[in-house]
């Protein structure tokens, strides 16, 4: 009617209307402090401390888990392997052989990686998401946020999907 002003009367939309595939809710982190690690461990791999954590509003909803990490190897044959964890467990979310892998034996030199996951955790209770590293090879040192000469910048998104 080409009438414009405030809708009153409105309610907001419940989670349980959202259609599928609907962005229920985000959460997301910068992360900026450097941590290093020479464990070569995949069951008991370094905290990067990086992590969010989220409160699905149904058991039914996915979480889109998206990461981008600057992390690397020494140069000294000394790679990384890349894990993540939910409520501290690593996740057993693809067929591989080792749990929560997101990456294995990548970035000799500094640089970035992305990775982009859909988990069901089936609760409605609080979800906490880290982001945890190893070493892969060499006898050095594997680094989190430092690209070898200046600090380095890593996020972490999460996102409720509606079922």
């Amino acid at each position: 009617n080409g009438q414009t002003g405030a809708v009153t009367g409105l309610a907001a939309l419940p989670d349980s209307a959202m259609a599928s595939g609907s962005i229920i809710q985000v959460v997301s982190v910068k992360n900026t402090t450097q941590v290093s690690t020479t464990t070569t461990s995949l069951t008991n791999p370094a905290n990067s401390g990086m992590s969010v954590t989220l409160t699905p509003s149904s058991a039914s909803n996915k979480i889109l888990v998206m990461i981008h990490a600057s992390i690397r190897g020494d140069g000294n044959n000394a790679h990384a392997n890349a894990m993540i964890k939910r409520n501290g467990t690593l996740i057993d979310y693809n067929s591989g052989t080792y749990k929560g892998m997101l990456d294995y034996a990548f970035n000799f030199r500094a640089g970035h990686s992305s990775w982009c996951f859909e988990d069901t955790p089936n609760s409605t209770s609080a979800v906490t998401y880290g982001f945890f590293f190893s070493r892969y090879g060499g006898s050095g040192t594997t680094y989190f946020n430092n690209n070898g000469s200046n600090l380095s910048c890593s996020t972490m998104t999460a996102m409720e999907v509606a079922a």
